[in-house]
């Protein structure tokens, strides 16, 4: 989840209103850092995904920074292969609050893994430094600086023999998981394409600062009572997700429900990074970037923030990018932030896997447009 963003072109005229968001956000931190003392966490397992054929539990042992005796952690991983053979992988990376299961959904209307499995690439699927399965370090040091090192490590096991001997690294991220796959690629540039979905430079403020107020410590939440996170860990109040995360009107049946099950936690650290640095991100991209986000997003959509064509996402994110940057934008109608989660998932599945696989011909989707 981005929460810190403005429009990528910034004129000095917007500047208060980066600096109105960067006040609520500090206070929202503020006051959730003032809540309870957390006890020392216990075991932080959560059930991984339904198995499939040609999927297989690999995690990684990573280190949050490059320095010599940095602690090590457990990232939680898992990797599926398509039934033909293949040089390529997806590195699937989830939103703030969600695991892996964003990737797999309550049904197999939602299930993007099942998409690019049948499109033959392989996906790994990932629960984030301190979410899920995954070890649960300072809430402090889990930043997005942080997990895009984590991340590279991923990168570089899928290449090196460790995960695979991929050629073709894919990031696909998820609303705050799409931040950290473009802090993952400005800084180590070892992927060959990113698709980012559910996040745009420009948001709805009003709505973005609600959201984040609406975090609060994850110990008090009954969810995770029994594994006592760790001091500066949040999560969102009970229902309150659909607000933010859902179209009413397309969510698939019970997905309120299973979205509020399968949440997990976040960080306060997550929530320090700046426009400045998502722009400086974005501005460092070289490789082809595809925009996937739903037509009636309440993050990042509504009056003066258009995303009801291609063409809006283009005229929003284009500046936000080297002029060389191949970039290419979908939106899908009648769909709200969490993608996966809605009826409509199938278009934007067929829109990511259609690019993936026809960058350099005509897309066989109208969904998806070229921005240069």
């Amino acid at each position: 989840m981005q929460f810190n963003t403005t429009p990528a072109a910034t004129p000095d005229s917007q500047r208060p209103r980066t600096r109105h968001l960067l006040t609520s956000l500090a206070v929202a931190v503020a006051l959730i850092l003032a809540g309870v003392a957390l006890a020392t966490p216990a075991a932080h397992a959560q059930p991984p995904s339904a198995a499939r054929p040609g999927c297989a539990r690999h995690d990684l042992a990573v280190t949050l920074t490059s320095s010599p005796g940095a602690s090590r952690y457990r990232l939680a991983g898992w990797l599926c292969r398509p039934a033909r053979t293949t040089t390529t992988v997806q590195l699937l990376i989830p939103g703030l609050t969600y695991t892996h299961r964003y990737w797999t959904g309550p049904d197999r209307r939602s299930d993007y893994t099942a998409a690019a499995l049948s499109a033959g690439d392989a996906v790994y699927l990932v629960d984030r430094i301190g979410t899920g399965a995954s070890d649960r370090p300072p809430a402090d040091q889990v930043t997005t600086t942080t997990e895009a090192t984590v991340t590279h490590q991923a990168v570089r096991a899928l290449r090196d023999g460790t995960l695979g001997r991929f050629t073709r690294v894919i990031g696909v991220g998820h609303s705050y998981g799409s931040v950290i796959a473009m802090a993952e690629a400005a800084t180590y540039h070892d992927v060959d394409a990113l698709v980012l979905t559910g996040l745009l430079h420009d948001i709805r403020i009003d709505e973005m600062t609600r959201f984040t107020t609406d975090l609060y410590p994850a110990a008090a939440d009954p969810k995770f009572t029994d594994t006592a996170p760790l001091d500066g860990y949040l999560t969102t109040r009970p229902g309150s997700r659909p607000g933010y995360f859902l179209d009413a009107n397309t969510a698939v049946r019970g997905a309120a429900a299973w979205d509020e099950q399968t949440k997990t936690t976040a960080t306060t650290g997550e929530l320090t990074f700046t426009p400045d640095d998502e722009l400086a991100y974005s501005r460092a991209i070289t490789v082809p970037v595809l925009f996937v986000m739903g037509a009636t997003d309440t993050l990042f959509c509504g009056t003066g923030q258009p995303c009801t064509t291609p063409a809006d996402i283009c005229q929003r994110e284009h500046t936000a990018f080297p002029p060389g940057t191949a970039l290419a934008a979908a939106t899908i109608p009648r769909t709200g932030h969490s993608i996966n989660l809605h009826h409509t998932a199938p278009l934007a599945f067929t829109a990511i896997t259609t690019w993936l696989h026809h960058q350099h011909s005509a897309p066989a989707t109208p969904l998806v447009s070229s921005c240069r």
